[in-house]
């Protein structure tokens, strides 16, 4: 995965991978919560032999002492040794099998390390002390008889090298080992949900997404007040819109008549379209605003317009001149929808219509056409126009929507010429 990749993964769903740690810590800190806490007290032991110098009976003493702590360690968990220490210590609630599994032992030499885990810590610390004091009086009745009358008694001494205290922390569950390990599973699965969403994420967020759809540039960023209706944008167009028509006019030059079709991959191309032709008749160009799409019509309801439109045109029904009707805006007259019969991809394809379009497109210095979505009839309508302009919703547009826009436009024999980065607003044609 490349870095930018990763950046702009983490930045867009950094927060899904934040909250997958944050449950991972909550699960750790339930675990530490609901699950007994076992506590492990443990206490060092070494064993020696007094009473043999050098070699006696055939047995170095420091043998004889590892061998006892060998033993001890086999006997330290049997009924032998727990029964007393239980009864001492007047220990209710538990049997003798579950306490020799909470006792353990391990001899090392001529050391033995007893350890006990038990559900409260200076029960198991008082637990460790009996158990090695029962073995200290095992050891002092297991005395050695001397080889010879005149030989010193052999006996086994005990010397406690590490006591048993009560420990400040549980050994199970270890509060820093769950969560640490809590942390790095949810670290873990963090980084397996942003690899897959980096692998799936096909939405467009930038102009990096854009290029793997199109090369096409963007032309203009417009906001869209949320909340306003469509004849605000005739009025009152939004400001960073007049970007948009500067790009335009660069790109077109000095034509006689130009016109534009406005396709939308998901942001309302009508609302754009309106206000973009508020822009061109600002500058006193003669401007035409025509409600391509045939399919959704939204024009003639917002500005009340009544009689013929596009498709009336279109089959050669009226003129432009007579369909076209006057703003309050100067320079500006809006074409409608008008009622299609029949399939409106024949229409927009028909004879008929391209000679139509041919009347239209002269009929203003500057035709501005929301053609709708990007489908056959859109596709169509672009391709009669000079500029095409692809309206991207950043965030919301998914790439093989701009990809099926793309195409739709080529198979037609067209390709857009820039992308406008539509914020706010509604979804919408």
């Amino acid at each position: 995965m490349h870095l930018d990749v990763a950046l702009r993964t983490l930045r867009r769903h950094g927060p899904w991978g934040a909250l997958v740690v944050v449950l991972a810590l909550a699960t750790g800190f339930a675990v530490l919560r609901l699950v007994p806490p076992t506590w492990t007290a443990e206490t060092r032991v070494l064993y020696g032999v007094a009473g043999l110098t050098g070699v006696d009976q055939g047995l170095p003493a420091g043998t004889l002492a590892a061998a006892r702590a060998a033993q001890d360690a086999e006997l330290v968990g049997t009924p032998a040794v727990l029964q007393p220490v239980m009864a001492e210590l007047d220990l209710r609630g538990v049997t003798v099998e579950e306490l020799g599994r909470a006792v353990q032992a391990e001899a090392s030499g001529t050391f033995l390390d007893v350890s006990v885990g038990l559900a409260d810590p200076e029960a198991a610390a008082r637990v460790a002390q009996t158990v090695v004091a029962q073995l200290a009086l095992r050891a002092t009745d297991d005395q050695l008889a001397p080889a010879a009358p005149d030989a010193p008694v052999v006996t086994l001494d005990l010397a406690v090298v590490q006591p048993a205290v009560a420990p400040e922390r549980p050994s199970s569950p270890d509060p820093l080992l769950t969560l640490a390990g809590a942390l790095l599973v949810g670290l873990f699965l963090a980084a397996l949900l942003l690899t897959w969403r980096a692998r799936t994420d096909t939405v467009v967020d930038d102009e990096h997404d854009l290029a793997a759809a199109t090369p096409a540039p963007v032309l203009a960023h417009v906001a869209l007040p949320a909340g306003r209706r469509l004849a605000d944008a005739v009025t009152q167009p939004p400001g960073d819109v007049a970007a948009l028509r500067t790009a335009l006019l660069a790109r077109t030059g000095p034509r006689a008549h130009t016109a534009v079709a406005v396709v939308t991959c998901d942001p309302p191309s009508l609302d754009v379209a309106a206000a973009l032709a508020r822009a061109y008749a600002g500058t006193g160009r003669d401007t035409l605003l025509v409600d391509g799409d045939l399919a959704a019509p939204r024009l003639a309801a917002a500005l009340g317009l009544p009689g013929p439109g596009l498709a009336e045109v279109l089959t050669g029904t009226v003129s432009v001149v007579e369909a076209a009707q006057p703003t309050s805006v100067p320079a500006l007259r809006v074409l409608g929808a008008g009622e299609p019969e029949g399939d409106r991809t024949d229409l927009v394809a028909s004879r008929a219509a391209e000679k139509a379009w041919d009347d239209v497109r002269t009929s203003a210095e500057v035709v501005v056409v929301a053609t709708g979505r990007a489908d056959v009839a859109a596709a169509v309508l672009a391709a009669a126009c000079d500029e095409v302009v692809l309206l991207v919703a950043p965030g919301r547009t998914h790439r093989d929507e701009v990809a099926a826009a793309v195409h739709a436009l080529h198979v037609a024999g067209t390709a857009v010429g820039g992308v406008a980065w539509v914020t706010g607003g509604r979804s919408g044609r």
